[in-house]
């Protein structure tokens, strides 16, 4: 059996091996949290979110996709500016 070594550490944000984010930057991999420090896992959502502006864009043979990306992160924006945690 040959060992392996490890030649970079784990990453502090995320915990995976990977190589080093450029300084100043955080992790793209890295959980984010509330300020009550619950985890926002927002995996679940996109991958739905992103299922359903697809289909939208095939089914209605939308011919310039960044347009509707562009609008659909307009929308969220401006509801999440509005958004009041009851």
């Amino acid at each position: 059996m040959v060992d392996v070594m490890q030649t970079q550490p784990r990453c502090p944000d995320c915990g995976l091996i990977h190589p080093p984010v450029s300084v100043g930057q955080k992790c793209p991999l890295a959980k984010e949290k509330t300020s009550s420090g619950d985890l926002i896992d927002t995996s679940q959502f996109l991958s739905q979110l992103r299922n359903v502006v697809v289909s939208k864009i095939q089914i209605k043979k939308i011919k310039d996709p960044k347009k509707v990306f562009s609008a659909v992160i307009i929308e969220v924006t401006k509801f999440l500016e509005q958004y009041k945690d009851e």
